[in-house]
């Protein structure tokens, strides 16, 4: 593999070379902005080798880069021939983003040339490398073959898989009145023609899923919507029931014929046409006439998928409930099997989970890898590839974040456990940050709250004993569509969208130490009304987080001299729900171990 990099690099080198460019911006992103890309567009690990789903990577002739944020600080350190990247690690002192890097670049050159696949990078990236660019000489050079394409002598070819269609019990709401509610806020903002490129996107509008991406039950396709009809364009040709069935309301048409159509489209200059800039590449702007008048602004899908309608709630209860028996089962056989004396590695036990999934009535697929990190492993956030060879030893934290996706909800949860008996040291970093899961959850907060208040009611403890995490502390996520979905989130900077009821958002704060491990306790909440409060001052609705996941978290690893009355109290009434919830689903075996980790000092969880 490290030859194949060096071969690879070196003739990128040399197209760039011939395409007289100082600079190759290479993605982690593909066509559609996914954050998860199908094998043939994974072109940043082809020619970095790092796996991670996030991180960027610029290529130049004397020297290339790699961008990474703090959870993956050591993975792109085991990843990376260190001796061809310098990986630069965004957070710490002295270090630059790749905008600010080139802007370093030009001053030393005065001016550079920066190559880019118009298909892989958004309006909105793209504006903001333009601004760094400060010399007039300077320039954002299109280059619509790819280069690392060019050089990706063994590239997987792109996926063609089945689409199907999902019922409108489980979806809520049928396509027609989807589309009906998109076209009168095209109206209402006077677009004529919407168009949808990211695949969460146009799955949740046309009511149909895939699994052209791994964990993501979506498909490869452009979705192009204007006052009276919409257009799709897929590489698989639905089946002819499936056409049937959409019959008016949407057009299919071949994925390559695309670019044609909307260039065609810009033939229609009056019409304003809807761009969403931060989920739309550079290359639909440019085969518009540059004339074209544009509306750049967020798509209406995204606010409309992310507040969850009582369907698609009902069906992420439900997807959350067999996730959580699956989860508690594996939870009772580990255990069992270490008290026993048997040797159970990472990958053991990660496959012992995809198999207590498995067996849960309307599982599809994991909503991610599996992360079974065993020890000093825990400190990577996003370790992958659980390890045959890495044991699960006596007096270590296990830290398991993992999800499903089940026909109609997707589940993300992370539980840290002790193997044996735990330190008084883990005992007191494991309670800061599940007392910072509970601040965050007991809270009550106005309509109109966005994620960087609440971001800090999570860090509270670890902030007051000098200590952070480097990741945000949630994220929204789909119905039976991406873990990861916006528009909110809970981090201390970024977008800060205020939460509405019937979204859903994880709570997941941690601890990281290299050499240590890793603590991280994850649920999802759905934002509910709160009627326990007395009428706020302005007239604004209190707001809640309703809890999604049910799995005790583990009391061994609990210092109860740091808890609050509060605290325990809230923890008492989540585990008699885990209790009423799930303990139904369970066999007797599993139920007496589930309620043996279910009970609380001075709380009697019956």
């Amino acid at each position: 593999m490290v030859d194949q990099l060096t071969s690879r690099l070196d003739a990128l080198h040399r197209r760039m070379r011939e395409a007289r460019i100082d600079a190759y911006l290479v993605p982690s992103s593909d066509a559609h902005l996914n954050e998860y890309v199908p094998e043939y567009g994974r072109r940043r690990m082809a020619i970095t080798g790092f796996k991670g789903s996030a991180g960027d990577a610029i290529i130049c002739p004397d020297g290339n880069h790699l961008f990474v944020d703090s959870r993956y600080y050591l993975q792109a350190d085991d990843e990376v021939d260190l001796s061809k990247f310098r990986v630069h690690k965004l957070g710490l002192s002295g270090e630059h983003t790749p905008s600010q890097w080139l802007t370093e670049m030009e001053k030393e050159r005065v001016s550079i040339r920066v190559g880019f696949d118009p298909f892989l990078l958004s309006m909105q990236a793209h504006s903001a490398y333009l601004a760094a660019l400060h010399s007039t000489e300077s320039e954002m050079v299109p280059i619509d073959a790819n280069l690392v394409d060019a050089v990706w002598e063994d590239q997987p070819l792109p996926p063609s898989n089945s689409i199907y269609a999902l019922h409108e019990a489980v979806t809520g709401i049928g396509v027609a009145e989807k589309l009906s509610n998109v076209r009168k806020e095209m109206d209402e903002a006077g677009a004529g023609l919407l168009v949808l490129t990211k695949l969460d996107e146009i799955a949740w509008v046309t009511n149909l899923r895939g699994s052209d991406i791994a964990f993501n039950p979506v498909f490869e396709a452009y979705l192009v919507i204007d006052l009276e009809r919409a257009t799709c364009f897929t590489r698989t040709v639905p089946p002819p029931a499936l056409r049937q069935a959409l019959y008016s309301l949407v057009e299919f048409q071949p994925y390559e014929a695309y670019v044609e159509s909307m260039g065609l489209a810009s033939a229609r200059a009056l019409e304003t046409v809807w761009l969403d800039p931060s989920g739309t590449t550079v290359a639909t702007r440019l085969v518009l006439k540059s004339d074209q008048k544009v509306l750049e602004k967020a798509n209406p899908v995204v606010m409309l998928k992310a507040i969850k309608n009582e369907a698609e709630i009902s069906a992420s209860r439900k997807a959350h409930r067999h996730a959580a028996a699956a989860k508690i089962r594996s939870f009772k056989v580990l255990e069992d099997k270490i008290a026993s004396g048997q040797a159970v590695s990472e990958l053991d036990f990660s496959l012992l989970l995809h198999e207590e999934y498995a067996s849960e009535d309307g599982f599809y697929d994991l909503s991610f890898t599996t992360i079974a990190a065993a020890g000093a492993n825990g400190a990577i956030v996003h370790y992958g590839d659980a390890d045959p060879d890495v044991l699960l030893t006596d007096g270590e934290l296990f830290l398991v974040d993992s999800g499903v996706q089940m026909l109609g909800g997707t589940t993300d949860d992370t539980r840290t456990v002790i193997v044996g008996t735990s330190s008084d040291r883990q005992k007191q970093m494991y309670t800061k940050v599940l007392r910072g899961h509970i601040n965050l959850a007991m809270q009550r907060f106005p309509e109109g709250t966005g994620g960087i208040a609440l971001d800090a009611l999570a860090r509270t403890h670890l902030w007051n004993s000098g200590l952070d995490y480097g990741h945000g502390t949630g994220h929204g996520v789909g119905a039976f569509l991406n873990v990861h979905e916006g528009p909110q989130r809970i981090a201390p900077r970024g977008v800060d969208e205020p939460m509405r009821i019937g979204m859903i958002v994880s709570n997941e704060p941690g601890y990281y130490e290299a050499g240590w491990g890793g603590v991280r306790l994850e649920n999802l909440y759905l934002v509910a009304a709160d009627v326990t409060l007395p009428d706020h001052p302005d007239g604004k609705r209190w707001l809640r987080l309703d809890p999604l996941t049910l799995i005790p978290f583990d009391t061994s690893l609990i210092d109860w001299g740091q808890m609050s009355e509060s605290e325990k109290a809230w923890l008492g009434e989540y585990h008699q729900e885990v209790w009423d919830k799930i303990s139904q689903m369970l066999g007797d075996d599993d139920r007496r171990w589930l309620l043996e980790k279910c009970q609380l000092p001075g709380i009697l969880i019956s």
